[in-house]
């Protein structure tokens, strides 16, 4: 070895290296799964052509079939999508009522993403299933409006989807700017006839000083 050799300083060999193949990376299948009560008939991403179509880049849409004897009160579906290399980019949930039996429906899950074609797959899965022998009334349209009494004016429409007369009572908790409760009424719904709505209507005085900041509306069956 001479004096000017080096014996730490590498030696590069002649032979050239092998380079590993990057991997490609994939979304999952896309998947929409039903239950024994609710049938997933069709899914797909929806085909946009048009630049200025209303339909959402980044949805999916699904044909479902109440296959049960019983109509479905509710149903909830959760969606995960993913964009082209399998990272999921948004999750939602997503709620349909009032499903008779032997009957189908078209159903839009939206992402809420607004860049065009980001999502490339899915996973939709339906999650819970109410029967209207369990959710007899259901909320359908309502609001809450001050009145220039000082009141507060709660009026909407209610549905009876069973097959069966029910009473129900309409439920309002107000909330002040802390999400403190600062007022409760009670609305009860007597002698609904089956499959008919009802509209209701009434007032509500809270305490002077407070101010609504939210309000909370729900419905239910009256157990005697």
């Amino acid at each position: 070895m001479s004096d000017t050799e080096n014996p730490n300083e590498a030696v590069e060999s002649a032979e050239p290296s092998l380079e590993q193949p990057a991997e490609v990376r994939k979304p999952p299948e896309a998947r929409a799964t039903g239950n024994d009560l609710i049938a997933v008939l069709k899914h797909n991403l929806p085909l946009i052509i048009e630049e200025d179509s209303r339909t959402s880049p980044n949805a999916v849409e699904l044909a479902i079939r109440n296959v049960s004897g019983t109509t479905i009160a509710t149903a909830v579906f959760e969606a995960v999508f993913y964009d082209g290399e399998g990272n999921v980019v948004y999750r939602a949930k997503h709620r349909e009522v009032d499903l008779v039996p032997e009957t189908s429906r078209a159903v839009l899950i939206d992402s809420a993403i607004p860049e065009r074609g980001l999502v490339q797959s899915y996973d939709v899965k339906l999650i819970r299933t109410t029967t209207a022998d369990v959710e007899k009334v259901q909320l359908r349209i309502h609001e809450v409006i001050p009145i220039e009494t000082g009141e507060t004016e709660v009026r909407g429409i209610a549905k009876n989807i069973s097959k069966v007369k029910t009473d129900a009572a309409v439920v309002v908790v107000f909330y002040d700017a802390n999400n403190e409760n600062i007022g409760t009424k009670v609305k009860v719904l007597r002698d609904i006839e089956p499959e008919s709505t009802r509209q209701y209507d009434f007032k509500v005085r809270l305490q002077d000083g407070d101010l609504i900041n939210n309000y909370r509306l729900v419905i239910g069956e009256v157990v005697v």
